[in-house]
């Protein structure tokens, strides 16, 4: 019986495309033009470059007395979260942003620190993105020298200070701590803080504090103290949140890790090569991204640390979470693929295999970037209608981070863009759907949307919203878009998508900065957005320049006839196939690509009346693409014709290819067949172990050399061949 397998049967009509384009261009504008609305920004002036503040910090230092000379330097941005959601959550965010710019409040700012390897004595100091001081701080040992005078004067050491050095109008100010401490050494350190009298938001309190360590200012601090109820209540909500978000993590990044694990090792069919190349991606993107973050890490270093030693934990750190993470994708995807056997045997669910995969590859990439565009657009219009009619609340938040200290500010958008898409597409999405389809069925697909959905977007509850599970919401109905769009298309879809939504929300600062290289980093983001459109238009242009072979409309299957046998012979199998033509009760079909040979499966039927399985092979033009699965569903089928209800395949030992072919189908092993032999010598031994890796190093290995042209010697019959 011949059967015809159409190689156009997953196109999809063009309409699909083009509608996807719309709602993505669509979403792409809705986003830029209501981004500052529903996802507002802090009015924060940076008047001041990161250089030009690093120069500053020095003059300051200088001024106080002290050079940096021979001192480590490190620099971060950085703000007081509490503080700002305190008067966010009174003020609003436009009056909160006003207040911000009039009063120059000590929410967002600059951090500097100056120290030495191994000694006690640092300097610190903040700066508003203005460059007004905010802080300063002289660490020194408590033993160290210092004089011991009265409270009164050391008072006057402090005012004089705050009047020198930031403008400070006592009348303005009313005093509300003063404490005085020996030290050890006999020095006595005195601690004055004040509030201002002008500020008043809730019960949060404008204040100012110094320390005179002796007769020297120590410390300057200026700091919104906020109410003890509103931490504690924030604290609480914010346990809560951590709550919902572990239980989340658990029961879903880490349990579908767990059963992507369990598949993992129970199939032993798995393609390991496929799952290594994007481990590897994003263990590469992961730790140059972290490594890119170096000029800032001695800001966390403990004087009381080796420096070297901090510096080798640091860098074994960034490996480790590197490999955490490329971990985490291989399980995904090598786990993934061997669950989606469960509920998609002649499919491969992250991207679709065929002659035209890299066009299917740059239509999912195109699929993925409009529908990420259309995320964009819609979590704009999500917080837009919660915030006017329910009164849901996103913080404000600043455009410049410390992304914009670092040598390649895109790395940042590639290592969140990457490591987000992959692991929780591959987790949430593969894993998760496919397992909730194989428990429920596919009748249940409302169910395995949700479930992983729902368990996807609380995972991020962590996120400062109100209420606490408005993230939540606005993932999971994002995440049943996603998950449609995955059984719709194909899993690289989904990646594209979630990869350019979030490659964009962190190149957006970098695009709005007024620094040419910071627009350019930004610019460097959209172009690799773009790029894995390319294989599919350069494929297409080869194939209209005639640079490529033309593909069939079909692949047809059918019993072999004496006129195959060139073609077969042709093939780089060891077989006397004109014997095999003569053996009764065999059975050979080939798989026809027009005038070419694709494949051919043949078995017989045994005196039991059994269907032995003894041979399959497909020309490596059509390999990966479920032919070898067909072929042999094809012969079952014909032996079912013939009357035969059970079937074998004898397959030579160590041919671990074979072995994982028929285990991807759930062939189990029934029998082992045991036969004496002469004890081992340690030559033999020596080989043995020699072939084993061999074998090995050739499923592991990432590519095999073109010009390489294997044969294959099929176990067929002894004496047929």
């Amino acid at each position: 019986m011949k059967r015809e397998y159409p190689l156009t049967s997953q196109q999809k009509p063009f309409w699909i495309d083009l509608l996807i384009t719309m709602i993505g261009i669509t979403g792409v504008i809705f986003f830029l033009t209501f981004y500052d609305r529903a996802l507002p920004n802090a009015s924060i002036d940076l008047q001041y470059s990161r250089e030009q503040i690093s120069a500053k910090v020095a003059e300051y230092l200088h001024g106080f007395g002290y050079s940096p000379a021979g001192y480590e330097f490190s620099m971060l941005f950085g703000q007081d979260s509490t503080a700002s959601y305190y008067l966010q959550r009174k003020l609003g965010i436009e009056q909160t942003n006003t207040l911000l710019v009039s009063e120059k409040l000590p929410l967002y700012y600059w951090k500097a620190r100056w120290f030495k390897p191994s000694e006690k004595e640092e300097f610190f100091i903040q700066l508003s993105p203005q460059a007004d001081i905010l802080s300063f701080g002289h660490v020194i040992k408590e033993d160290a020298p210092g004089a011991a005078i009265p409270q009164a004067q050391a008072q006057k050491i402090a005012e004089d200070f705050l009047h020198t050095q930031t403008g400070w109008d006592a009348a303005q100010w009313e005093r509300v701590e003063a404490s005085s401490q020996a030290q050890p050494g006999g020095r006595v350190d005195h601690t004055f803080a004040w509030k201002s009298r002008s500020f008043a938001v809730g019960e949060a309190e404008l204040r100012t504090s110094v320390t005179v360590q002796g007769d020297q200012i120590g410390s300057l601090n200026r700091w919104i103290k906020i109410p003890e109820s509103f931490l504690r209540e924030y604290a609480s909500e914010r346990d809560r949140a951590g709550f919902i978000n572990t239980v989340c993590l658990l029961f879903g990044m880490l349990g579908l890790f767990v059963v992507a694990l369990a598949a993992l090792f129970n199939f032993k069919s798995v393609d390991y090569q496929r799952a290594l190349k994007p481990a590897w991606l994003t263990a590469v993107v992961t730790l140059a991204a972290y490594l890119n973050y170096a000029p800032l890490f001695s800001y966390s270093y403990a004087t009381t640390q080796n420096y070297t030693l901090f510096w080798v934990m640091t860098i074994v750190g960034a490996i480790a979470i590197a490999f955490f993470y490329a971990f985490q994708v291989f399980g995904g995807w090598a786990g993934g693929q061997a669950l989606a056997k469960l509920v998609w045997p002649q499919e491969d669910r992250i991207l679709a295999r065929g002659t035209e995969r890299w066009l299917t590859f740059s239509r999912s990439a195109w699929r993925g970037l409009m529908l990420g565009g259309f995320n964009l657009g819609s979590i704009v219009l999500f917080y837009l209608l919660t915030s006017r009619f329910l009164g849901w609340w996103i913080p404000a938040s600043s455009e410049y981070s410390n992304i914009f200290g670092t040598p390649f500010p895109f790395l940042e958008a590639f290592q969140v863009g990457l490591n987000a898409a992959l692991t929780e597409e591959l987790l949430f999405r593969f894993v998760g759907i496919t397992i909730c389809l194989w428990l429920f069925g596919k009748k249940q697909i409302w169910l395995a949307l949700l479930i992983p959905g729902a368990l996807w977007g609380f995972a991020h509850s962590s996120y400062v919203t109100y209420p606490i599970y408005a993230r939540g919401i606005e993932l999971t109905l994002e995440a049943l878009l996603l998950g449609y769009i995955f059984l719709k298309f194909d899993l690289f879809t989904t990646i594209m998508a979630h990869f350019s939504y979030n490659m964009i929300v962190v190149a957006m600062p970098l695009l709005r900065s007024e620094s040419p290289y910071f627009r350019f980093s930004g610019l460097v983001v959209l172009v690799t957005l773009v790029l894995p459109l390319l294989p599919g238009i350069f494929w297409k242009l080869a194939q209209s320049l005639g640079r490529l072979p033309k593909l069939p409309k079909s692949l047809s299957l059918a019993p072999a006839s004496a006129a195959d046998l060139p073609r077969l012979a042709a093939l780089p199998v060891k077989a006397d196939w004109p014997a095999l033509f003569q053996q009764e009760k065999r059975i050979i079909l080939c798989l026809s690509a027009g005038p070419e040979l694709a494949g051919f499966a043949t078995g017989f039927v045994d005196a039991n009346n059994s269907g032995q399985v003894d041979g399959i092979y497909v020309t490596p033009r059509w390999q990966r693409q479920y032919w070898g699965t067909r072929l042999l569903q094809a012969l079952q089928e014909d032996f079912q014709n013939l009357g035969v209800r059970e079937f074998r395949a004898i397959l030579p030992p160590l041919e671990t290819k074979p072995v994982s072919f028929f285990e991807s189908l759930f062939w189990k092993t029934r029998a082992s067949v045991l036969a004496p032999a002469d004890p081992p010598t340690f030559s033999a031994n020596l080989k043995e172990v020699k072939k084993r890796l061999k074998t090995t190093w050739q499923n592991f290995r990432l590519s095999t050399p073109k010009d390489t042209v294997e044969t294959i010697e099929l176990e067929i019959p002894r004496e047929l061949l």
